[in-house]
């Protein structure tokens, strides 16, 4: 009706050539209007295209480092598992060695003592004989030189000479055996020193081995606790921007809500002024949502506001916030650093509702 009315204020005294200009200046602006909106819509569509793209970066970049943590896991896992079984298979071989040595210490001492002990009494037996020989031999020889003359007393004496001879090569012979045992056990000892020496060379060894796995716990417990930090990092990383993203979406519907009503008013005024015959009348535009309009000033009806939403402004905040806290950065409000988004969002919608 204010069309109309608007319509026949214009009638007065003018030719039909001022009907057919007024019809070709509409028909020029319905043409601008379309190819604003087909720029528009290209626009939107690479914004989409970019959002997309970043949107699939993350996520490759989220799976990475999934991956990397699952390897480090791993890694961890198998380092430990090494370790352990070093350890295990050092202290069998050590505690097997050490019964091995200990046996043959035993039984090696065992026999030579025993050996010297018979060798001992042997000597003593031999000694004891070689003594009643002496005094034999004596005695034989004052009994020879009383029974000189006698050739039984002489034949005697001569089979208790070689009685003696044969006596003192056993003693020699005894002797010399003595000797050898005496050094076999002297070698017997130094052998027993050398695998003293050997035991205490595998202690060494043993603490080395000890020291190295002390080492390599605290390597493990260092990985273990670089790997949480990792974790909780990234949960705190992915928290806060899901954090800036939902703050962002809900400036975007605050934006949006203002905007409407902005946009309304504008509507309104311009239309009292085209009715007033001050400016042109408006194209024609619905501030309620409605599937078949061509002209709408709210959203697509939709319960969440995609990425695609976001103004470059807005991704640039998100993009700040989000290496700041990467960085470690001190953090700051999300409200302090999104406060000015909407309000540029809002200009740039107006400013292409005025020129529209």
């Amino acid at each position: 009706q204010p069309r109309q009315e608007g319509k026949e204020e214009g009638r007065g005294p003018t030719d039909g050539k001022g009907k057919k200009e007024g019809k070709q200046e509409s028909k020029a602006d319905k043409e601008s209007d379309v190819e604003k909106a087909k720029a528009n819509a290209a626009l939107w569509e690479l914004r989409l295209q970019v959002t997309g793209q970043s949107l699939s970066e993350y996520r490759e970049a989220c799976h990475k480092l999934a991956r990397a943590n699952e390897q480090l896991t791993d890694q961890l896992y198998r380092a430990e598992k090494d370790a352990i079984d070093t350890t295990r298979h050092w202290q069998r071989q050590l505690a097997a060695r050490e019964e091995k040595v200990r046996k043959q210490l035993e039984g090696a001492m065992f026999s030579a003592f025993k050996e010297r002990d018979r060798l001992s009494e042997a000597l003593k037996h031999h000694v004891n004989e070689s003594e009643d020989l002496q005094k034999l031999t004596t005695s034989l020889v004052t009994e020879n030189t009383s029974l000189r003359l006698d050739r039984k007393n002489r034949a005697q004496m001569e089979a208790q000479s070689k009685r003696l001879s044969e006596l003192r090569a056993k003693v020699a012979s005894l002797e010399q055996a003595l000797e050898l045992k005496a050094e076999e056990l002297e070698w017997r000892e130094k052998k027993e020193e050398m695998n003293l020496v050997t035991i205490q060379a595998s202690q060494v060894e043993l603490e080395k081995l000890q020291k190295v796995l002390a080492m390599r716990e605290r390597e493990l417990g260092h990985i273990k606790q670089l790997a949480s930090t990792i974790v909780e990092k990234r949960r705190e990383l992915e928290e806060f921007f899901h954090e800036a993203l939902a703050h962002v979406k809900q400036e975007i519907v605050t934006s949006r809500l203002q905007y409407k009503k902005e946009a309304l008013r504008g509507y309104r005024w311009r239309f009292r002024e085209a009715t007033a015959g001050k400016i042109k009348f408006p194209p024609i535009r619905t501030f309620h949502k409605s599937p078949h309009s061509t002209n709408s000033v709210t959203h697509p009806p939709d319960s969440k506001v995609q990425i695609s939403d976001l103004t470059w402004e807005q991704k640039e905040q998100v993009l700040r916030l989000l290496f700041a806290k990467m960085n470690g950065q001190r953090e700051r409000k999300v409200n302090q650093h999104l406060a000015a988004s909407p309000s540029s969002e809002k200009k740039s919608l107006i400013d292409s509702d005025a020129a529209g």
